[in-house]
């Protein structure tokens, strides 16, 4: 089976990392320090070399530094220099963990990287995790615990927020990537990664806007063919519609228009961080539901016609018990309690 275009990013076999001068940390930017603290202390099994950016020698000396991914985190005049000493090492992909790069800037890292066809996450994002290869290449935090469960944010603070809830509730991942502003990789190309990878059962996403809707859809729409796709979208409302633009730059667009496409492509929509929080605790769990076929177990009669009225709501069929299991479960529960379609 042919690898995947991003397997160089997200699974490198090799790192190199740009960032600044490891023996004057006090030099190096913040992003540095705790992106140098992630990657020693997650225990990638690969190489994981530092280079400075102002390193001198031939190509052919660089040349032995020659990796899959490069790693970025620099003050923003010389991320592009340092970019090109990635190019010239034939790294074949590159993260750069940076924040204030204008659009402008950006947009020149971008043609560096395709000039040496380099795909390049970045700018101006917090990076990924990859939990079972051991890669923390993020400022998120501790790395996550392993599991099925891939996370595609647009958000670095709601991402850090859904890792810290995750560590606490046992949900695990195969992947989290923060994706910022300017990012020459983009959300369609992550999600076209992840309807391939056979280490990601189901995919939640938080979503403030699209750049290139035909491409965004069609990815999306192959991924929720291959596995379960929760959206999370911000901008619903006019204000959060010029919120989501001012942050991610992304349009945004109709919210009718998109919750249709959204349907159309097979991906559920969540409408609060309640909701996603749900769903994640349900994707991550080893089995998944197969059909519309729903049984509600109560303590109490009140939620549980709620709870009735909204699978109704949802086109979902409420189970019966046979009557050989409601006959077994009888005396082991109070007289008053019902086994038809509530137990309870």
């Amino acid at each position: 089976m042919d690898k995947h275009y991003l397997t160089p990013l997200f699974s490198p076999r090799s790192i190199v990392v740009f960032a600044g001068s490891t023996n004057m940390p006090d030099s190096q930017t913040p992003h540095a320090r705790l992106l140098i603290e992630h990657l020693k202390s997650g225990g990638f099994g690969g190489p994981l070399n530092f280079l400075d950016s102002g390193m001198s020698g031939t190509l052919g000396e660089l040349a032995q530094s020659r990796t899959d991914l490069a790693i970025i985190t620099l003050p923003a005049e010389q991320l592009a220099a340092a970019l090109e000493t990635a190019g010239r090492i034939q790294c074949k992909a590159a993260l750069i963990v940076s924040s204030g790069v204008n659009a402008a800037q950006a947009e020149d890292l971008h043609r560096i990287a395709r000039r040496h066809g380099i795909y390049l996450l970045g700018p101006n994002c917090m990076g990924f995790q990859r939990p079972k290869l051991l890669l923390n290449a993020s400022t998120l935090g501790r790395l996550a615990n392993e599991g099925s469960l891939a996370l595609v944010s647009q958000s670095g603070a709601l991402t850090t927020s859904i890792l810290d809830w995750a560590a606490k509730n046992g949900v695990g991942f195969s992947t989290v990537v923060s994706l910022g502003p300017n990012t020459a990789v983009d959300i369609a190309q992550v999600l076209d990664f992840l309807a391939d990878d056979r280490g990601t059962q189901s995919i939640v996403v938080y979503l403030e806007g699209i750049r290139n809707a035909r491409s965004f859809m069609s990815s999306l729409r192959a991924a929720a063919n291959a596995k379960p796709v929760i959206v999370l979208k911000a901008g619903r409302k006019p204000a959060g519609s010029k919120a989501a633009l001012t942050h991610s730059g992304a349009i945004v667009g109709s919210d009718d228009v998109f919750d249709a496409a959204l349907q159309r492509a097979g991906a559920v929509r969540v409408r609060s961080f309640v909701q996603l929080f749900s769903a994640a605790k349900c994707l991550s769990s080893r089995y998944l539901p197969v059909g519309k076929r729903l049984a509600i177990i109560t303590n109490g009669g009140g939620p549980g016609v709620l709870a009735a009225d909204w699978a109704n709501e949802l086109g979902l069929e409420l189970a019966t018990l046979p009557a050989p299991a409601a006959a077994t479960l009888a005396p082991q529960l109070s007289p008053l309690a019902t086994l038809h379609d509530l137990i309870g």
